[in-house]
């Protein structure tokens, strides 16, 4: 009767109103799927461009100059194992909107984030365990870079599966996510807060997303915390920053379209708030099947 008992606990912690990154930047191996294929071989991941709609403060470059305009991304797992091991790639490219002329639309950031993933079934869901290497720098002169090794705990969750009903209610829709714990175990650069105070320490970040419609339509919202691991206090887990985004989605086939407000702010002191609105156009690939999955990441154009 246990294992009942805690899969019934592990969906209702999914659905508790929790604190919630900017969309993490890192995206879930095979899109965040509880159901991630076959195994063997396969290579399949996503391209994305997005443009910023609104934008006062949101930085193009790590030491937070200029102001973020496009983002060019691409995101790929390669499988060896299926997803009992697999190694995704993400590439981060963005660009200024206080440069002249052609230079809107040239790179003024490149974000590398590379690592390895397993995935396996746990009750109705999935749990992703991962190792991840990230180094952001400007492309179009010198200055700051962040550089971090991290490793984290990903608990994908579809409340579909166990419960039909839900799924037939929604007209064939879903609400699904994820819950993350992450520790950076190696930073030596990477911030704990917008104004790159502090050096982050542990990540807390949490996706709930309710599609409709066969996922035709879906709305979602996404969250980190980040603490810092040079703060002096007697609650070394306390949050240093909460990045929230918001955003409605529209998917058919390989091709989503999405809309989102983000919001990066410091909550132990006052301190820079970032904070825009993007618009951006995916398209999938996957090399086994001709209708990929959702991009389950449902990025914005993330934090420097």
């Amino acid at each position: 009767m246990r294992r009942p008992a805690l899969c019934l606990a592990l969906c209702a912690l999914a659905l508790l109103p929790r604190p919630v990154q900017a969309l993490d930047k890192q995206g879930s191996a095979h899109g965040g799927a509880v159901d991630a294929g076959p195994t063997g071989f396969n290579l399949s991941g996503a391209a994305s461009f997005g443009v910023a709609l609104y934008n006062p403060t949101y930085a193009a470059r790590p030491d937070n100059s200029g102001t973020t305009l496009l983002r060019y991304a691409l995101h790929l797992d390669t499988d060896i194992l299926g997803p009992a091991l697999s190694f995704p790639l993400d590439l981060n490219l963005f660009t200024d909107r206080q440069e002249a002329g052609g230079g809107k639309a040239a790179p003024s950031e490149l974000d590398v984030i590379a690592g390895v993933t397993t995935t396996q079934k746990l009750c109705p869901g999935a749990l992703e365990l991962g190792l991840r290497l990230e180094h952001d720098r400007p492309v179009d002169r010198g200055g700051f870079t962040q550089t971090y090794v991290d490793v984290r705990m990903r608990y994908l969750f579809s409340l579909a599966e166990p419960f039909p009903a839900l799924a037939e209610a929604l007209s064939d829709g879903d609400v699904n996510g994820w819950l993350t714990l992450g520790a950076f175990t190696w930073n030596p650069t990477y911030a704990a807060r917008p104004d790159n105070t502090g050096k982050a320490l542990l990540r807390y970040a949490a996706h709930v997303e309710l599609s409709l419609w066969s996922d035709l339509f879906s709305i979602g919202l996404d969250g980190t915390m980040f603490t810092d691991r040079e703060r002096k206090s007697d609650l070394p887990f306390a949050p240093s920053e909460l990045d929230l985004t918001a955003e409605v989605i529209g998917h058919q086939g390989r091709h989503e379209v999405h809309v989102a407000y983000e919001r990066d702010l410091p909550l132990d002191r006052e301190g820079l708030v970032q904070h825009f609105v993007y618009a951006l156009y995916v398209v999938s690939f996957d090399l086994r099947t001709d209708r990929p999955a959702p991009l389950g990441a449902k990025h914005q154009i993330p934090s420097p």
